[in-house]
């Protein structure tokens, strides 16, 4: 395939033009396309976009102005993967805000540019330097060969904590605010903190988090516990919601293949939850042979990660510590573990499902 790139009201350097190259290589290798497409770089906003779109024929639009070099990788990448998806994937569409293709190409772009960092450090300043328009606070900084110059960069590339999808009461059905609050401001973002901090003493800090856990068996102690602690939370948020939603077709499909029905599923995964003793976390998994699997894993352990001797893609998880329920449940967790049924985010759940099987397939 070709990639035409196109600029409209901006002038790139030699070197940003060999950074766009080099990253869209880099794309090629990563999610190859079959069709010839068009990178079309503009000062301004076109079309009601906002930092990037893809258009039917092939194009991508990039916004530039005001935008770090980094910024504008990681849209590019975003872009790219919707193409991938329509193209290589034959997914429909989707929502502009939110859904499966969404959430897969946030991914995909938080994980490219981690990656390409790795692969090209040297180009390392360039990518952190404005593309147009100068910042002039960060583009005055980030020319400076000085301790604020790596502060900034160091800031951008820590693990961040991920936004509560709703009020800390909005689940109290299954969970009263005080816990929730609590959970998410000091427990999730302790780890997120500690996890940081100990990632700066360590090689492989430039790593996305989803990558240290897959090789979790390189770092240490501190590292597995807080960035297990990160990972699992970040995704428990996700999996939970203040509106009731149905299991789609396809999971509900494999469940039913894989367990016998639904009801066998809660059963089996309120069993095994109700089985962890002490702390830990209950997980539906799918495995490297696309099957469904209710494993447990100790503390913040999570079956992404190489140590564990039941590994798979967590699909649905629920926290088994106390500090997840014990203000409002106290000593009854088997009324905890019954009541997560009520405020499940099966259309989450299930884009995570249908996402993993097409990586798989493609």
């Amino acid at each position: 395939m070709n990639v035409e790139l196109k600029f409209q009201g901006v002038d790139p350097s030699e070197k940003q033009l060999n950074l766009i190259k080099s990253f869209i290589n880099f794309l090629k290798l990563e999610r190859p396309l079959k069709n010839d497409l068009t990178i079309k770089f503009a000062s301004e906003r076109e079309n009601g976009m906002t930092t990037g779109q893809r258009k039917k024929d092939n194009t991508l639009l990039i916004l530039v102005k005001d935008r770090l070099n980094r910024d504008i990788l990681k849209t590019i990448s975003h872009e790219w993967t919707h193409e991938y998806q329509i193209t290589i994937l034959k997914r429909e569409k989707g929502s502009n805000i939110g859904g499966k293709n969404e959430n897969e190409a946030n991914a995909y772009a938080g994980q490219d540019i981690k990656k390409f960092e790795n692969k090209f450090p040297k180009k390392e300043d360039l990518i952190y330097k404005s593309f147009q328009t100068k910042i002039d606070e960060i583009e005055t900084k980030l020319n400076e060969d000085s301790p604020i110059k790596k502060d900034i960069i160091s800031e951008i590339k820590k693990v961040s904590i991920d936004k509560l999808p709703y009020s800390y009461d909005s689940l109290s059905s299954f969970i009263d605010t005080e816990t929730m609050k609590t959970h998410y401001t000091k427990h999730y973002k302790g780890y997120v903190e500690k996890l940081n901090l100990e990632l700066e003493k360590v090689k492989g800090k430039d790593l996305d988090l989803e990558e240290i856990i897959k090789s979790i068996s390189k770092f240490n102690t501190k590292v597995k516990n807080n960035g297990g602690g990160a990972f699992n939370h970040a995704l428990f948020w996700k999996m939970l919601s203040p509106k009731p939603n149905k299991l789609g077709d396809k999971l509900s499909k494999q469940i039913n293949k894989d367990f016998g029905s639904f009801d066998k599923f809660k059963e089996k995964f309120e069993e095994e939850a109700k089985s962890r003793f002490g702390s830990g976390w209950v997980w539906l998994i799918l495995t490297k042979q696309n099957k469904l699997k209710i494993v447990t894993t100790a503390n913040q352990d999570n079956p992404l990660m190489n140590t564990e001797k039941d590994q798979g893609y967590p699909l649905l998880g629920l926290d088994l510590w106390e500090h997840a329920y014990y203000l409002k449940y106290k000593n009854q967790r088997d009324k905890y573990i019954s009541n997560f049924w009520k405020v499940v985010n099966w259309g989450f759940v299930e884009d995570q499902y249908t996402t993993q099987i097409d990586i798989k397939n493609s």
